[in-house]
């Protein structure tokens, strides 16, 4: 099936001499899924990148749907576009949709919606499948349908890459992990890092109780609570922590803080920066197609907020 791949090479993206992304191949290896934990600016620049590939059947979170069409005839006109042998009844079974196959799109919610995106998934034959965060926003239930999936086209002897910026959502269901920042494409220990997720809860409060930034400024090490930090900036692969309107240099990546920070109510507002929203007193807008966060305090600091965040952030702050 893969005598002819290609290796895929994604090529570096720098803006205003800011890495956005660094170039990288992509990890090839037959019928396995492959893991990639990196921020949503990657991944929409790698969709970007690769969407007219041939060799290349992508999932997308948001891919439209005709809404007039019912759930079986949608199926049907994807199996005669892309000349499938799929058995719909079987492809109806493995996504939860038995019971939904008369009901047109525009009457479903938005997990029934995505399972319909994952039954066409089912029906492509290109020798690679891309998801784009595959788990985002899903039920326990589609989660499930979702993991046997995956596990279907990766029976098929397809290549699976799954892209996503949380870390958990790849543990389960990759057979090789990696980690992409600005310096390069990372390996990671997969059994270790599914360690570190099995912690039971009381060990895991415990570790957020515990958390503290490490910051270092000149001979000596000074160690921040979550609360304390205002936001988090990264110029030039240089990461500083800001307190109160001091600078500390950090040695930890801005996804590796992301990760940390989350539970703590951070927020990963644009590619460079992170933000602690308990800070956050207004949002602005910036330029046309740009956005701020002003902090509370007198200072009145002024934070970037990317213009793909917006949608997000709303949602959190319920707006």
């Amino acid at each position: 099936m893969t005598k002819d791949f290609q290796q895929i090479v994604i090529p570096e993206s720098v803006i205003g001499g800011v890495t956005i992304c660094p170039s990288f191949k992509l990890p090839f290896n037959e019928g396995a899924v492959t893991g990639i934990y990196s921020d949503v600016e990657q991944i929409e620049y790698i969709v970007q990148q690769l969407q007219y590939n041939n060799q290349i059947n992508f999932h997308f979170r948001k891919e439209g749907c005709y809404e007039r069409l019912t759930v079986m005839e949608s199926l049907k006109f994807e199996r005669a576009l892309y000349n499938s042998n799929a058995v719909l009844e079987d492809v109806l079974k493995i996504t939860g949709l038995m019971d939904k196959e008369s009901v047109k799109i525009k009457d479903l919610n938005d997990v029934q919606v995505q399972r319909v995106r994952f039954a066409k998934l089912l029906m492509h034959e290109q020798p690679i499948h891309i998801l784009e965060e595959p788990f985002q926003n899903l039920d326990v239930e589609t989660k499930r349908i979702v993991e046997i999936v995956i596990t279907t086209l990766k029976e098929k002897g397809y290549i699976v890459y799954l892209l996503a910026n949380n870390l958990e959502d790849l543990l389960s269901s990759s057979d090789q992990l990696y980690r992409l920042d600005t310096t390069g494409l990372e390996p990671l220990d997969l059994q270790e890092e599914r360690k570190e997720f099995e912690k039971t809860p009381e060990t895991e409060n415990q570790l957020i109780k515990l958390e503290k930034i490490p910051t270092k400024l000149n001979d000596k090490f000074i160690l921040f609570n979550p609360p304390e930090i205002d936001y988090i900036e990264s110029v030039d692969g240089v990461v500083n922590v800001y307190v109160s309107g001091d600078a500390f240099p950090c040695t930890l990546t801005l996804n590796d803080l992301e990760h940390r920070l989350v539970p703590f109510g951070f927020f990963r507002c644009h590619r460079s920066y992170i933000v602690n929203l308990q800070k956050v007193r207004e949002i602005v807008t910036w330029t046309k197609n740009s956005y701020s966060l002003i902090l509370s305090g007198n200072e009145r600091t002024h934070v970037p907020l990317s213009k793909s965040k917006l949608v997000e952030l709303k949602k959190i702050v319920g707006i």
